[in-house]
């Protein structure tokens, strides 16, 4: 969640997982499973949202609804404990959530995370399993221009492990590990479009990556920043030696900045990158409509090898405990890194308000109307897109 009302608030843990809750409450989540495991990367925003609007109890056990145009509309139930065993300056988190959606979705999933020596060291992981029904569009810009689609259903069990240390004022370096088992199957293949059909070796397999995961981070408050700079890279590398059946690897980047415009106006800046190499399985693949990079799009309707994405919002308090945001972006897929220059230019832009429930804290529920190319989508929970 991020600063929309000026009274700051205590700076909360920075060490949370950032793997599960964003599908759980309600940001535009991944439908295939690898891209489940991409937007799980969201938890630490999501937990410290719920539980600062819950009152930072130790316990919170939390029932939300939750509506987005890749999972329909649901409700999610969280359970988050906080403690602290070593007195660290972040606290320990363990927690599970279940989510059962309109459209045939539901997840069960379960997350801890934890720092060590003065939180010079952070650990966390994350397991989860679910069905997900999603449209599958194909691959390119021209199957995304085509709109056409089949349903997939796909049944997954993914886990996330990433453990990282300080290695200078801000800056953490470290590794990550990804497991994801996935079965998937069409439902009605139009023969009209065979490039629709899912290819055996990857409608049945294993994807495991191994890689390193860097973080900078100067924002004043990691929860609700007004001023600051995040930034992060990935490099999945898969890993045959270890079981999985594609050696294929995935660069993934962003960076977000915050600035202030006045007591009650804050701007918001954010940059994606990501390329695949060949190889990759259809769901590792480069997307739109995950992590919200641009919201109006349905997930994976645009997917390719390579992506890019630039969003700006201006975030405004307006009377009392209510705001509201205008948004805008740019993105584009290609077949590659090279060639993003000539990659299709996609629009998205919309509005949304805020809502702050506690008087205490600066935490907004969120409500987002916005608009793609010959696509649109309602965005309902809590935190901000980015």
């Amino acid at each position: 969640m991020r600063a929309l009302f000026p009274p700051k608030a205590a700076r909360p843990s920075r060490c949370l997982p950032r793997l599960l809750l964003p599908l759980l409450l309600g940001t535009a989540t991944p439908a295939l499973a690898a891209e489940q495991a991409e937007e799980m990367e969201e938890i630490d925003e999501q937990v410290q949202a719920a539980a600062q609007v819950a009152g930072k109890k130790d316990l919170l056990a939390v029932p939300l609804p939750i509506t987005s145009p890749s999972l329909g509309t649901g409700l999610v139930v969280a359970g988050v404990i906080f403690y602290n065993p070593n007195e660290a300056p972040s606290p320990w988190i363990s927690g599970a959530a279940a989510m059962k959606t309109s459209n045939g979705n539901w997840l069960l999933g379960g997350l801890h995370s934890m720092s060590l020596d003065n939180d010079r060291f952070r650990i966390t992981g994350v397991a989860g399993t679910g069905k997900l029904v999603a449209d599958y569009y194909g691959i390119g810009p021209a199957a995304g221009d085509r709109n056409v689609s089949v349903n997939l259903d796909e049944k997954f069990v993914a886990l996330r492990v990433q453990g990282q240390m300080r290695v200078a004022p801000g800056f953490y370096a470290g590794a990550r590990m990804l497991y994801l088992s996935s079965k998937t199957h069409e439902q009605d293949l139009p023969p009209e479009y065979p490039d629709l059909a899912i290819p055996d070796d990857e409608a049945d397999g294993q994807l495991i990556q191994i890689g390193p995961a860097l973080s900078y981070d100067t924002r004043d408050d990691t929860l609700n920043p007004r001023r600051g700079l995040y930034a992060h890279a990935e490099w999945m590398w898969g890993a045959k030696l270890l079981g999985g059946d594609f050696g294929s690897h995935k660069l993934t980047a962003g960076v977000s900045t915050y600035l202030p415009q006045d007591t009650k106006t804050v701007l918001a800046l954010h940059a994606g990158l990501c390329a695949a190499s060949d190889g990759t399985p259809f769901y590792n693949l480069c997307l739109f409509g995950q992590k919200n990079d641009l919201r109006g799009y349905k997930t994976g309707r645009y997917r390719d090898r390579a992506s890019w994405a630039v969003q700006a919002e201006l975030r405004r308090q307006l009377f009392g405990r209510v705001g509201m945001v205008v948004f805008a972006g740019l993105g584009g897929i290609a077949p590659a890194l090279g060639e993003l220059d000539r990659s299709n230019v996609l629009p998205a832009g919309g509005v949304g308000l805020r809502y702050r429930p506690s008087r205490q804290t600066n935490i907004n529920l969120r409500l987002d109307f916005a608009i793609g190319e010959d696509s649109r989508g309602i965005y309902l929970g809590i935190a901000e897109a980015f």
